[in-house]
């Protein structure tokens, strides 16, 4: 895998900016790179589509390549999501160099995120290498079928009638609010479901659940409202879109992702039939603390 991934990668990138690569084959070379949990980092979409939209979005000096290596950045104010070290030319002084050279950009930006695989073993290494520091880990869980069967009659799908409803919802959860109600309402098409859980006439929680008929699904995002929290609410949530998608989808899994820290999570997903598949290290590196 990785002499046919290099071979294709040195006639990619060959400038330093986002406007100047070819960004199809960048994305799925990017795409292609991080199917494999050698090479796999956080924050990009599944999709070489999604990918695509992500990187024609992200500003020239968000993005640096050289030869077989790629780092970009999503910025939020003064922190940023890092995506990569993405690279098959596993060279410390490399990354070191064009790391220099992205956050010399951005004297802004005082911390950066990264996820990286615990089984991509040179990405371990960078972030030692970075200094970043080590802040918990996210695992992956997939479920074939489901061993346990939990009432999920208060669960409902989304549809314009409870729309006000659940806009009373965001207001609980975020401060943008309308930014945030028309980024779920705009995703919804035949690739994403938003269920909400209704109960005493108040929309309590929410999931979103992307679908892939007789393939894999995934359950995206659960929000509990604040006032409702540790009342099982993001359980039934979960088990009513695995239900859902292999009832209604014919999934041959559903995944998930749950940090490490929400133990209680963890133990009410494997006792619906989740098991941990994957392990993904979250990192940060502090401008102050950092050694550039």
């Amino acid at each position: 895998m990785q002499t046919s991934l290099t071979t294709k990668a040195s006639s990619l990138f060959l400038k330093e900016g986002a406007s100047d690569m070819d960004i199809k084959k960048t994305a799925q070379f990017i795409h292609r790179l991080n199917q494999t949990p050698e090479h796999r980092v956080g924050y990009l979409p599944r999709s070489i589509e999604a990918i695509e939209t992500l990187l024609s979005n992200l500003a020239d000096d968000d993005i640096i390549m050289k030869d077989q290596t790629f780092i970009g950045i999503i910025r939020e104010e003064d922190s940023a999501k890092v995506i990569g070290p993405l690279t098959t030319d596993f060279n410390l002084d490399a990354i070191y160099d064009m790391w220099r050279t992205l956050t010399h950009r951005h004297p802004d930006i005082k911390t950066y995120e990264f996820y990286i695989d615990d089984r991509y073993q040179f990405g371990q290494q960078a972030m030692k290498s970075l200094k970043t520091q080590y802040l918990g880990t996210q695992y992956t869980m997939t479920a074939e079928q489901l061993t346990d069967d939990i009432d999920t009659r208060q669960v409902i799908k989304y549809s314009p009638i409870y729309k006000k409803s659940f806009c009373e919802l965001l207001k609980n959860l975020y401060v943008d609010v309308s930014e945030k109600k028309k980024e779920i309402l705009d995703s919804l098409d035949d690739h994403y479901e938003l269920f909400l859980l209704l109960s005493e006439g108040i929309v309590k929680g929410y999931v979103i659940l992307e679908v892939n008929d007789q393939a894999v699904c995934y359950i995206d995002h659960v929000e509990t409202h604040k006032h409702y929290r540790q009342q099982g609410i993001g359980h039934k949530l979960v088990a009513h879109a695995a239900k859902h998608a292999f009832n209604e989808h014919q999934a041959i899994a559903i995944q998930l992702v749950v940090e490490d820290k929400r133990k209680r999570a963890i133990e009410f997903y494997e006792k619906l039939g989740f098991k941990k598949t994957d392990e993904m290290h979250h990192f940060k590196y502090t401008i102050d603390s950092g050694d550039l």
